[in-house]
């Protein structure tokens, strides 16, 4: 088995972090896909990856009526989460601690994204056996496709800039060659995976955003520390992979308007 402490460090971690590294409104999540997925009833609703317990607030805000369970590998992150919400477990998505056929619905967001990759299978048919007949794994996760594009066209943008600028000014026009050699080494479209440029552009977002919150300048202590973080690798969907790894449940994808969405909604029905 791979090392499972490894995991909980960095996620332990993550927790001491977790609002400079965040990137995306949960808000903005719940409004525009789980919300209207999720019936105002009595459900058993299980969140994999609780984080911060995020959407564990949103379900009590919105779906009072829902029995509502959290699960997370990190006792830091469960700490931080059981301020909103008692039921919450420690454990792993590729051994879920529930009987089979406990919830109506499986909350995965971004989680199938961060979990190891020889993980992955045994996950998603974890999260199948717990699942009732009929029951829901409603996701938000990472598209290749949408990487894919945003990459291309900042490679693009930034040579073009590059090449346009040489004929003004040679710093300036280095500058933009230096950029589009980072917006190049960002992702590799072949094996769809992050790049080696991928840490320092978000080790800059994650201390921007640091300073932001926290009005203060990092420690080198805590730089390292979120350089450490940046570094965490990041599983990115293919349409192959959806069709492989997600056959046993009838699927609904989103793969959104666009082809630079970086991310899709799925709803997966357990029949």
């Amino acid at each position: 088995m791979p090392p499972q402490k490894s995991d909980r460090k960095y996620w332990d971690s993550a927790a001491k972090y977790w609002e400079d590294m965040a990137t995306v409104n949960p808000y903005w999540a719940w409004n525009s896909f789980y919300s209207g997925k999720i019936p105002d009833k009595e459900v058993n609703v299980l969140v994999v990856g609780v984080t911060n317990g995020a959407f564990l607030r949103l379900l009590r805000e919105f779906r009072p009526h829902a029995w509502v369970c959290g699960i997370d590998l990190s006792y830091e992150m469960i700490r931080h989460a059981q301020t909103v919400e008692k039921n919450v477990v420690c454990g792993r998505g590729n051994a879920l601690p529930f009987k089979s056929e406990t919830f109506h619905i499986v909350l995965s967001d971004y989680f199938l994204s961060v979990i190891r990759e020889d993980a992955l299978e045994r996950t998603v048919q974890e999260i199948r056996r717990v699942l009732k007949k009929d029951g829901l794994l409603l996701a938000k996760e990472l598209r290749h496709r949408g990487h894919t594009m945003l990459w291309a066209l900042l490679v693009l943008v930034t040579g073009a800039l590059a090449a346009a600028t040489s004929v003004v000014s040679l710093f300036l026009s280095g500058f933009f060659w230096v950029l589009c050699g980072l917006a190049l080494l960002g992702y590799n479209p072949v094996t769809h995976t992050m790049g080696r440029s991928a840490a320092a552009a978000k080790l800059v977002v994650h201390i921007f955003k640091f300073v932001k919150r926290r009005k203060r300048i990092p420690t080198l202590t805590e730089i390292r520390e979120l350089h450490y973080l940046s570094k965490k690798y990041l599983h990115i969907f293919t349409d192959e992979e959806l069709n492989s790894l997600f056959s046993d449940f009838p699927l609904e994808v989103d793969l959104g308007v666009t082809h630079l969405s970086w991310n899709f909604s799925l709803v997966g029905v357990k029949k």
